[in-house]
């Protein structure tokens, strides 16, 4: 529901994993996910009724004096908590983001002869319990984010106090300094709160804040297009209090705090909500649909319990996804919702979000997004491969075999790509290659170990490879079903070479991914045949601009110099890489200061490609990256024939979408096919000013625009 990237099968991507939610749950991670201890290291109680959880047990201080020092335990119970706030702007609105949890505990002994000697013992924060002001906010922090179902408790060290008191004498206040680390996952920072604490005989109060930035932690600041941006800043609140505890009583060895069963209020839903639920959004978030792994809306209870958020993603445009604007062509397969539907869903949200049936009755699907393919061949490497963290972005060619049991050749009729470890899966172009270039391509799989070899560039662009374009997936790609009478033909004894782009930047996940191909059976092909109209290969030419933009005046550093730049690409790519975009510079007739102008932190390119092929139009799949803010291609523009075929307004790395248009739309030979591509530095989350071109890797960008055709049948076909 919130913009994670998924994919056919219910997995997620990447880029899905990482960009998972209205920024703020990231935020949660940044906030308190600090040193993590399993579940199997905590006593868990269970207990009838609602969710159970623990709440939070600390480890005891050690070494205690009971002539000098005083304890004060920090019990969990709802007088502790710890809270975070980020600033965001959500569907236009900026607000501050909040999150609390009451579930900590820890030990703080107080030294009363010498109160410089004060210790703060590990403090332990359940994040499983954080709780805002969005039900579907809490659910992914606890289900999804965090993983708090399997690591349920962050824990917070103190290396330092400053501000204690000379001596202590009846209630004591003081401001205090507590500087220690915060570990989020791998990753390490320090923090410092500052505050006041104050001292009681039987009670010890502090109220601490901190702040962190997200981008310490790997993990921000966030953009989800048309939903949410944040800053960096992530503020921390301590609220800590602690009761005069006895110096030998031992730590508790566990609590329970149970989390209530929503109360829904009764409303209108049957007759007006539940129609609109079923046909734009079950399909993608009931059983095995492609959300149903972010959000599940099996039943009636789990559409209410969100009602809110439903109404602003759709309200907002950003769910269903569909990037493309009615300014082009009308599209198959179209996700997009009426307005009348938006309205509706305000409506009865802003009413209570209530139901009138059973919180238990089932949403099933009316229709599919999408053309469902047969699972006739499922194939994969023969090995997983592991990249490495010291590449971030990883180029791998892998071999998957294509079984050909009569000998005769395969004729494809649908495809797609399902990728394994989702975390690392960037994207993936899958190239079939003929039976006479297989020695060539097993060269370069023996000279590299592990699976596969590396691999920039287009497989086809190699020498001495003969190859036919299948395809490719990027975020939010659907399976492919080619049109009637059409297919892709693969000659006896050829196989696949699948380019996947890997981007580490945490885990180093082994990978998997499979290709599913739906394809025609002998009898289907002789049928053709025998009626006079045999199947048609498909003709796809790929259109790429130049991508160049400048640091902006604000910005500086070694980085900005573009041929630093260069031979930063030179490094992590090779040769080729570091001329390619030149060579796409030169492709559109101009030079680099035709395309290095900024328009605030905006850079453009636009290019007048001629056509190359002849038919009716099948598909167009728009490619950026991360930095894309608009695309747009036309036919024959500035003449009497313009075509718009595709407009997207604001660029989605998240929805990169297989655009197939409803009316049919011829292209010949010498055609003008202009492509715009727009994109934004402001979308940056790098902390190195850095030049921006032509490259494979997550910090560069691109302007690539395969487009496929229909060909004409023959005379004598």
């Amino acid at each position: 529901m919130w913009g994670i990237v998924e994919r056919p099968g219910g997995q997620m991507s990447r880029v899905a994993k990482f960009l998972k939610s209205p920024l703020v749950i990231v935020i949660a991670v940044a906030a308190v996910a600090t040193a993590w201890a399993t579940r199997d290291q905590w006593t868990w109680l269970l207990e009838d009724g609602g969710v159970n959880t623990v709440g939070a047990v600390a480890p005891a201080l050690d070494d205690l004096d009971g002539n000098s020092e005083r304890l004060y335990r920090v019990s969990s119970n709802a007088e502790s908590s710890v809270t975070y706030s980020v600033e965001e702007t959500l569907a236009g609105k900026s607000q501050a983001a909040q999150g609390t949890t009451p579930g900590v505990a820890g030990d703080i002994a107080v030294n009363v002869d010498d109160p410089s000697l004060s210790r703060l013992g590990q403090i332990v924060i359940n994040v499983e319990l954080f709780e805002s002001d969005s039900a579907l906010r809490d659910k992914r922090i606890r289900g999804d984010f965090l993983d708090s179902s399997e690591y349920p408790m962050a824990t917070f060290e103190a290396d330092a106090i400053e501000g204690l008191p000379d001596s202590l004498d009846g209630d004591t206040t003081a401001d205090l300094q507590i500087s220690g680390d915060l570990t989020v996952k791998e990753v390490t920072a320090p923090v410092t709160f500052e505050g006041t604490a104050t001292l009681t005989e039987d009670l010890l109060t502090a109220n601490m804040t901190g702040t962190v930035l997200m981008s310490d932690y790997g993990i921000g600041p966030i953009n989800l297009v048309g939903l949410v941006r944040t800053g960096d800043e992530v503020e921390l609140t301590l609220d800590l209090v602690a009761e005069r505890t006895e110096i030998d009583e031992p730590a508790p060895s566990g609590a329970v705090l149970l989390l209530p069963e929503s109360d829904i209020p009764e409303g209108e839903f049957a007759e007006s909500v539940q129609p609109i639920i079923e046909a734009r959004c079950a399909s993608c978030h009931v059983d095995d649909g492609a959300g149903a792994h972010t959000v599940e809306l099996a039943t009636a209870g789990d559409v209410a319990e969100i009602a809110d958020e439903i109404a602003l993603v759709t309200g907002a445009g950003y769910m269903p996804p569909w990037p493309a604007s009615d300014v082009g062509l009308t599209m198959k397969h179209d996700f997009s919702i009426d307005d009348d539907e938006v309205d509706t869903i305000a409506e009865w949200a802003s009413a209570g979000g209530g139901l009138d049936v059973p919180a238990d009755t089932p949403i099933e699907a009316d229709t599919l997004t999408y053309d469902p393919i047969e699972e006739d061949i499922v194939t994969m490497p023969a090995e997983s491969y592991t990249g490495s963290l010291d590449r971030p972005d990883d180029y791998r060619c892998v071999i998957s075999e294509v079984p050909d049991p009569e000998g005769d050749g395969t004729w494809i009729h649908g495809f797609s790509f399902e990728p394994d470890e989702t975390e690392v899966v960037h994207h993936s172009i899958i190239t079939a290659i003929a039976p006479e270039s297989r020695a060539a391509i097993e060269e370069l799989d023996a000279a590299d170990e592990g699976s596969g070899f590396t691999c920039f560039g287009q497989v086809g662009a190699m020498g001495g490879v003969k190859s036919t374009g299948l395809g490719g997936w990027t975020p939010g790609r659907q399976p492919t079903t080619l049109p009637e009478g059409t297919g892709i033909y693969l000659e006896p004894g050829s196989f696949i070479v699948n380019q996947i782009h890997y981007h580490y930047d945490h885990e180093e996940l082994p990978d998997r991914s499979a290709i599913v191909l739906d394809t025609f059976s002998p009898e289907a092909v002789s049928a053709f045949e025998d009626a006079g109209t045999p199947l048609r290969n498909l003709d796809t030419r790929v259109f790429i601009n130049p991508a160049e933009g400048p640091c902006t005046p604000e910005e500086s550093g070694p980085l900005c110099d573009r041929d630093a730049v260069l031979d930063d690409i030179e490094a992590k790519y090779g040769t080729l890489a570091r001329f390619l975009p030149d060579v796409f510079v030169r492709g559109c007739g101009g030079t680099v200061d035709d395309y290095d102008d900024l328009d605030g932190t905006l850079f453009s390119s636009e290019c007048d490609h001629q056509a190359r092929l002849d038919g009716t139009l099948f598909s167009v799949l728009p490619h950026m990256h991360e930095l894309g803010s608009s695309y747009r291609m036309t036919l024959n523009p500035d003449t009497p024939d313009e075509v718009v075929i595709v407009d997207i307004p604001r660029w989605n790395f998240d929805w990169q979408l297989l655009y197939e248009p409803v009316e049919e739309i011829r292209i010949e030979r010498g055609d003008t096919i202009r492509v715009e591509c727009v994109w934004d530095r402001a979308l940056m989350t790098d902390e190195e000013p850095r030049y921006v071109t032509w490259s494979d890797g997550t910090v560069d960008e691109m302007c690539f625009s395969p487009v496929t055709v229909i060909p004409d049948r023959a005379p004598n076909d």
